[in-house]
């Protein structure tokens, strides 16, 4: 067995080095308009395939059609319907990916001059319709890995056709894991946050997926969404509110700090932990005073991101956390976490 496995891919290993330098005499010494690529043995296109999607996501323009041209050329497209069927998930993921490295839903634009004629050679600027529709039932995958991969390839396409399925797929997982999800809604681009505005339920009757939009327009940097997350921050939903003031810290727009300062006494400590984080980023040194009261909450996690913010704020936020640590009469609890906050600030030079 392991002999066999040497074997493979001492063979993977030549193939490579042979098809690296046929690459670059193809793509940018124009052996397109010569005599192409050159046969690839019909018992290698697996191997051939996924030489070229190691390429495929690293270059654009005239190059990229030419390796995707080099693909369409081996015919293996054809099996996709078959393989994103297959009883092996392996197989299906794979089948998946594939439609989204090569862009098969895709019409070629500007088609490059053929590579060595086949008799199965795809068409320049033929559409190959229905790969994505066909990648669809994979996001009812029993197998996490399949579903994930075709989630992303939905994506990918930029295509609005496929955000309530794959919102929906998002949606079905657990809150924790929504926004470890977000890379994959992001391949949609940023034209997905108007398409959620118009689509999703009124907030006030289901919340969760504003959730979604929230932390969206916070990764995207949406200051377009401004005045939308200001209104969502008046639904009375923890996880929401929470979300919004995540998003509030990352688009960093000064004005909304007497906004955020009024949840800074919610009895709801997610809130408070992150308006903890939010008013030194929105507030500046003028914040210090806003901080000082965060820093005696009951909850560890208001405290630790009160005195992290007050540390941020360079030398107003350190004077006032060493007078905090230094003065017997203040709060045992804000005492202990700017003595903590100093202690970690002077480790790593901050002081």
């Amino acid at each position: 067995m392991q002999y066999l496995k040497d074997r493979r891919n001492r063979h993977r290993i030549t193939r490579y080095q042979a098809w690296e330098g046929q690459l670059t005499d193809f793509l940018f010494k124009k052996g397109y308009e010569r005599d192409g690529f050159g046969q690839v043995a019909w018992s290698d296109r697996w191997l051939f395939r996924d030489f070229l999607a190691r390429y495929q996501s690293t270059i654009a323009g005239q190059e990229s059609e030419l390796l995707r041209e080099l693909y369409l050329s081996m015919g293996i497209h054809t099996s996709l319907p078959g393989r994103l069927q297959d009883r092996d998930p392996k197989i299906r993921a794979q089948a998946a990916k594939e439609i989204a490295v090569f862009r098969l839903d895709e019409p070629a634009e500007d088609a490059p001059p053929p590579v060595a004629e086949r008799p199965w050679r795809w068409k320049p600027g033929v559409r190959m319709e229905g790969y994505l529709d066909q990648v669809l039932p994979l996001l009812d995958d029993p197998v996490p890995f399949v579903a994930h991969t075709a989630a992303l390839t939905l994506t990918r396409s930029r295509s609005l056709r496929y955000a309530e399925p794959v919102l929906a797929w998002v949606m079905r997982e657990e809150l924790y894991q929504r926004e470890r999800l977000l890379r994959v809604l992001e391949g949609f681009g940023p034209t997905l946050l108007p398409w959620m505005k118009e689509n999703l339920e009124p907030p006030n009757q289901n919340p969760e997926p504003w959730i979604l939009y929230a932390l969206l327009a916070g990764s995207h940097r949406h200051r377009e969404s401004l005045p939308r997350l200001l209104w969502l921050l008046e639904v009375p939903s923890v996880d929401l509110r929470a979300s919004v003031l995540k998003a509030l810290i990352i688009l960093a727009d000064p004005a909304v700090y007497p906004k955020v300062r009024s949840f800074a006494s919610s009895p709801a400590w997610e809130i408070r932990t992150q308006v903890a984080r939010a008013l030194g980023v929105l507030g500046g040194p003028s914040a210090v005073p806003d901080l000082l009261p965060l820093m005696a909450d009951p909850v560890y996690e208001v405290r630790r991101n009160a005195a992290q913010s007050l540390v941020d704020l360079g030398h107003s936020g350190v004077s006032a956390l060493t007078w905090l640590a230094d003065d017997p009469a203040a709060d045992r609890f804000a005492r202990d976490i700017a003595r903590e906050r100093l202690e970690w600030a002077d480790e790593r030079g901050h002081m």
